[in-house]
């Protein structure tokens, strides 16, 4: 079994970062398992106990990277398989309707802050060029899942603050 292990948090995707945040260290009595379960999280292993332990011994130190806060900065686009995206200009100019594409969602879902972050990339990230669709909604979601969360989190922190 190839395990891929993130070593930065340039090669966490958002989606991995909204199941990080899920982990709680108090619902476990051990540090191996609180780690197995990060590792799993990171690693894509569908069931981590049946990991050698000597695997989680490796792993271990090369994701001592999540000690640290995560970068972030903020950028004015991107580019993802070959597409640019950009950030909506400004909060303020933000439609009703994308403002309930974003609402809705987290309502319906029950999400908090760090869960709603796709949500919030596939409203306010926009292929150059191109308006917001709602028909898009979905597969915006899902493709910006993938996105390294370092090249999105000061963008979706600034949104979420209000543009401040």
């Amino acid at each position: 079994m190839e395990i891929v292990v993130p070593t930065s948090w340039s090669d966490i995707t958002v989606n991995q970062y909204q199941a990080l945040t899920e982990i709680d260290r108090t619902k476990y009595k051990t540090y191996l398992g609180y780690t197995s379960a990060i590792i799993q999280v990171l690693c894509n292993i569908d069931n981590v106990n049946n990991l050698p332990l000597s695997a989680v011994n490796e792993i271990a130190p090369l994701i001592s990277f999540l000690s640290k806060e995560p970068a972030k900065e903020r950028i004015d686009g991107l580019e993802y398989n070959g597409i640019n995206y950009n950030w909506i200009d400004s909060f303020n100019a933000i439609t009703v309707g994308e403002a309930i594409s974003i609402e809705l969602p987290i309502e319906l879902e029950e999400l908090s802050v760090v869960l709603s972050y796709d949500v919030v990339l596939a409203v306010m990230l926009r292929e150059e060029g191109k308006e917001f669709n709602s028909k898009e909604f979905n597969n915006n979601r899902e493709l910006f899942g993938n996105l390294p969360i370092t090249d999105v989190l000061g963008n979706i922190l600034f949104f979420l603050n209000g543009g401040q």
